[in-house]
């Protein structure tokens, strides 16, 4: 296999400045450059990519670290990363769990964004004081190096439940995923604020694990006791989507005998009968600002980290 050295002797000039040549330095005069480049092609050289970075000090690789490689969430959010990425000449690694934690202690990436509840805030804290920019899409921490781009669930589930009390419902239930999550809590949080200006309380709650099993079996619970709210406001689509279709399989109506809301938006809520009022996030959109902000922080460059805005889609299902 042809080494730098190789080029290096047939261009009859140094190894430095063929690494420049092959590196666009503008330091090498174009025709010196191209002559370089024709060189190592006609060998059949290729630069060593782990030399090349150790060289540079990075690597031009991004993590991206997600809690599963499941649901019909993640991948419109990864799709628009990795248009972003790969704009700007940057690779994309998605992981998950312990994978994650090893790349990260390692600092085999230049950034990383992290949308994973098993990596722990400890964790995170821990690898931020020597590895910088971190990007957090499902928590928010006080850490200088740590940056906050999370969806604001707030306000988009405040709104959703000021329609849904706009619309006469009073005995509302609400859905939870994991509990103790960010965008749960969040959206719990945002409820219950509506609710509390109107003067109510929640009527109901039921615990799932934000998919569509957990969805089908709170509908049985519901079926099964003696009080019966008239609208569930579910912290997301999967757990909506399994309500809904229980509770048709056991007769019941919607909207007639129940309300049902979501959030997310996924594609199946605006097919499903009835189609499903939802928050609608635009993850793609959303997935090319956190990239384009990563790239902005791992250059040192000036910029903001926002949170991400929810749209209303109000459909059938309420």
């Amino acid at each position: 296999m042809p080494t730098i050295k190789d080029v290096a002797r047939i261009a009859n000039c140094s190894i430095s400045t063929v690494s420049y040549a092959l590196n666009n330095d503008r330091r090498i005069p174009e025709k010196t450059a191209n002559r370089i480049k024709k060189i190592a092609d006609d060998l059949g050289y290729l630069p060593s990519a782990a030399a090349r970075n150790l060289k540079k000090q990075n690597t031009n690789t991004v993590l991206v670290a997600i809690s599963d490689f499941g649901g019909p969430v993640y991948h419109e959010l990864l799709d628009g990363i990795h248009h972003k990425l790969g704009k700007n000449k940057y690779t994309m690694i998605v992981s998950t769990g312990f994978s994650t934690e090893n790349l990260l202690k390692e600092k085999t990436v230049d950034g990383a964004i992290i949308s994973d509840i098993n990596i722990t805030n400890k964790t995170l804290k821990q690898v931020s004081k020597t590895f910088r920019p971190i990007i957090i899409l499902d928590r928010s921490l006080d850490d200088e190096n740590i940056f906050d781009m999370t969806i604001d669930n707030h306000n988009a589930m405040y709104r959703l439940t000021n329609d849904v009390l706009s619309k006469g419902y009073r005995k509302i239930a609400f859905v939870h995923g994991v509990k103790k999550t960010f965008d749960n809590e969040s959206r719990f949080a945002g409820f219950n604020h509506a609710l509390n200006e109107h003067g109510l309380s929640v009527y109901q709650e039921f615990v799932g694990n934000f998919t569509k099993p957990s969805g089908q079996k709170i509908a049985q619970e519901i079926l099964n006791q003696n009080e019966q709210p008239d609208m569930i406001v579910c912290a997301n689509d999967e757990m909506a989507l399994g309500i809904m279709e229980t509770l048709q399989i056991n007769g019941k109506n919607i909207p007639g005998d129940y309300g049902v809301s979501g959030f997310d938006d996924i594609e199946l809520s605006r097919y499903f009968k009835p189609s499903l009022t939802s928050v609608r996030i635009n993850r793609f959109s959303w997935g090319e600002r956190i990239a384009d902000t990563l790239i902005h922080l791992m250059k040192s460059e000036s910029t903001s980290a926002q949170k991400a805005h929810g749209e209303l889609i109000i459909r059938e299902s309420y």
